[in-house]
């Protein structure tokens, strides 16, 4: 391959992942993989892959196939390989679909019904009307209080994924969500424990919109708050299926 191949050939890997991103970003599936504070970054990625890929293309245009003729058969095998590197994250990225994550995510992350309570923004979930309360407001609420009771009474309506495990009782799920705060690197899986004798007709990981009240329960024989279902109706996954603190 001589040296103005691979030049064309680096542009045209740029172009490509340009491509990708702008298609990633625009579908709203770059999301599944980092916060929407970081897509202006994305969008900087695809200015500066055009950018690069016209560099190379002049390169190549400038140079000639007799200012190569000194370069070895080893050099070029390398240059190929490095292409080849170089285009692993492409080709990847192509064949494999996007996908968030998920409840089998969960066994390697654990999950959580309450958080560290973070000041202001806890004060600020209170004042949210608890009908219009995610499951991330709803975990914190839990969070400013150690008392399983005290939420008992308040109306809940929320929407995540079947999350299910060893100690859960067959009249039991939790209703999830992931939250990231820069990228599913830092992903934390947080849920709410759903009490229902329908519990068992949903599967894992499927989608699930939950009405019901707070009222003190157990699971695997320690107090927490739970809801005691009303409604659960199959749904899709929303487009966004992350929450952000």
């Amino acid at each position: 391959m001589s040296q103005r191949s691979i030049e064309r050939f680096k542009a045209l890997i740029l172009i490509l992942m340009a491509i990708f991103f702008a298609e990633k970003l625009v579908s709203g599936k770059l999301y599944f993989y980092i916060g929407p504070r970081f897509g202006w970054l994305s969008a900087l990625a695809v200015a500066l892959f055009i950018i690069l890929a016209g560099s190379y293309n002049m390169v190549g245009q400038q140079g000639t196939e007799s200012e190569h003729e000194h370069h070895d058969h080893g050099h070029e095998k390398t240059s190929a390989w490095s292409l080849l590197i170089v285009s692993l994250p492409l080709i990847l990225g192509t064949l494999i679909p996007a996908r968030p994550l998920g409840a089998s995510a969960v066994s390697s992350r654990g999950i959580a019904t309450d958080l560290a309570p973070e000041g202001e923004t806890s004060d600020r979930t209170l004042t949210i009307v608890p009908a219009e309360r995610n499951i991330l407001d709803w975990v914190r609420v839990i969070s400013t209080s150690p008392d399983p009771a005290a939420l008992a009474g308040e109306e809940a309506d929320v929407v995540g994924f079947v999350y299910r495990d060893a100690r859960f009782a067959s009249d039991q799920f939790m209703v999830a969500r992931f939250t990231i705060t820069c990228c599913v690197a830092d992903a934390t899986a947080i849920g709410l424990v759903v009490q229902s004798p329908e519990a068992s007709r949903y599967a894992d990981d499927s989608w699930v919109r939950v009405k019901g009240t707070f009222a003190k329960g157990t699971l695997d024989g320690q107090p927490i708050p739970l809801i005691v279902a009303d409604e659960i109706t199959p749904v899709q996954p929303p487009e966004q299926p992350y929450l952000y603190p």
